[in-house]
């Protein structure tokens, strides 16, 4: 078999896998309708991805392993420039969030429908689903979480997470749905622009990361 055109198949089902879950869903997109978008038969997904299951995890792999090295990149670099000192919030949020703006808004690395595809783990959440982004997430969920304990050290655990979980909701919101301040904002605002969403984005959830704790109510 000629290695090129190995991968190119492999990059076709790849492509025609990830528009088609992007639209129709994981449960909906059937793996005819992807072989006839992607000119294959069969036999090509079961020898490249093996099931269903195997091409939907390769699918966020091609994504996400790409993502997750340069999310790490910048939390080793922001990381070394703090040295001992203390790790400022700002460079753990920019390593985190900045990556992952540029992604959604690069169509060579699947933009619009692999955001999409995103919001479709949202929408349609499975156990099956949760458990391959918790492997394909996990590590890197790790370590910026040791960085975000770092950087704000006098933050009870529970309420670390609390902020981590509003940190990635923002994040997948602004992803997923870049037009919608388009139509609050009446056209006033580009969202395409990654690096004006980066720093806007870290701006605000900084504050929040070091706001004050809430205060506890007081049964009467």
């Amino acid at each position: 078999m000629d290695p090129l055109s190995d991968i190119d198949t492999k990059s076709r089902i790849l492509d025609a896998a990830e528009r088609a879950f992007a639209d129709a869903g994981f449960a909906a997109a059937s793996l005819r309708h992807i072989i006839a978008a992607a000119k294959v038969n069969l036999a090509a997904v079961h020898y490249h991805f093996g099931s269903k299951e195997g091409l939907i995890e390769a699918v966020f792999a091609r994504r996400i392993k790409p993502l997750n090295e340069e999310r790490l990149a910048l939390l080793d670099a922001a990381e070394k420039r703090a040295g001992s000192r203390a790790l400022p919030v700002t460079g753990v949020l920019a390593a985190m969030i900045g990556p992952a703006l540029r992604l959604s808004r690069d169509e060579t690395r699947g933009g619009a429908a692999f955001t999409r595809l995103l919001g479709r783990t949202l929408a349609e959440p499975t156990p099956g689903l949760q458990s391959m982004l918790q492997r394909q997430f996990g590590d890197v969920i790790a370590r910026f979480t040791a960085a975000f304990r770092r950087a704000l050290p006098r933050l009870p655990e529970g309420e670390l997470f609390w902020r981590i979980h509003f940190v990635v909701g923002a994040m997948a919101h602004t992803m997923c749905d870049p037009q919608n301040l388009r139509l609050m904002s009446r056209d006033l605002r580009d969202p395409a622009d990654a690096g004006d969403l980066t720093r806007r984005l870290v701006n605000f959830l900084a504050a929040g990361m070091r706001a004050p704790l809430p205060k506890r109510r007081t049964r009467k």
